[in-house]
């Protein structure tokens, strides 16, 4: 695995990858049924998910 796939950040406009999207992320809360206390990105995506395309806004707040 190239070390640049390991290291790396994403910005303003940037496509997410699809290794990324494949990823499997926790859930610590969700509002929606949620069984499995995960999601992949690449369930949002219609070209990964058999055609059923979402809209998703991705906000990331920290308080350092």
């Amino acid at each position: 695995m190239p070390l640049n796939s390991i290291i790396s950040t994403y910005s303003i406009g940037d496509t997410i990858s699809i290794d990324d999207q494949l990823r499997p992320y926790n859930v610590c809360y969700s509002s929606e049924n949620n069984s499995n206390n995960t999601f992949r990105l690449a369930d949002f995506n219609g070209n990964l998910n058999g055609g059923h395309y979402r809209v998703t806004l991705i906000s990331m707040n920290a308080s350092w």
